[in-house]
């Protein structure tokens, strides 16, 4: 098996590949409520129109994706932790999801998918990365923390859940 990894454009093709992968990936979970799914109609409007999603690729298989949302003026928009004016908030990206096929892990696929994100995101009108993960995912909060976000809040997301809000300005 090659050892080269490729970051990609995913298309819509990809979204039933990556909606399994997030299903294997909450089967997985140590803990139910370190990953939540997304729906079919949600992923395909995070390819092209809401936001981008980034996957991995090598030897023709995805490894892993990385949804970026592109939240505007939504009311779940994470800028609000950060206290940024209605402007600043347009300006506002979110690591929204992210999931390693279980035979990639430990090769740093998700952050691979997160710095090619932020990279790609440092052309554009974006200049506030933000994300969530759940305090006990160590996986999810040190690749976070390695990229030079920082916690901004803790707090209650996803109907109820722990989660630690991140966020880095480029």
């Amino acid at each position: 098996m090659s050892k080269r990894m490729f970051v990609k454009r995913a298309g819509y093709g990809d979204v039933p590949a990556i909606r399994r992968i997030m299903e294997d990936s909450e089967k997985l979970a140590r803990d139910k409520d370190w990953y939540v799914i997304d729906n079919i109609s949600f992923l395909e409007r995070h390819v092209e129109e809401e936001g981008i999603t980034l996957k991995a690729v090598t030897d023709g298989t995805m490894a892993g994706f990385l949804i970026i949302r592109y939240p505007k003026s939504a009311e779940d928009n994470l800028g609000s932790y950060i206290r940024l004016t209605e402007e600043q908030a347009m300006t506002v990206a979110h690591m929204e999801s992210a999931a390693v096929v279980p035979v990639y892990r430990g090769r740093g696929i998700q952050k691979l998918l997160m710095d090619s994100g932020e990279k790609l995101l440092a052309e554009t009108e974006y200049r506030y990365l933000m994300g969530t993960a759940h305090p006990d995912n160590i996986y999810s909060v040190n690749n976070f923390l390695k990229l030079g976000y920082d916690i901004v809040a803790e707090d209650e997301k996803y109907g109820g859940l722990p989660r630690y809000v991140f966020c880095k300005n480029i």
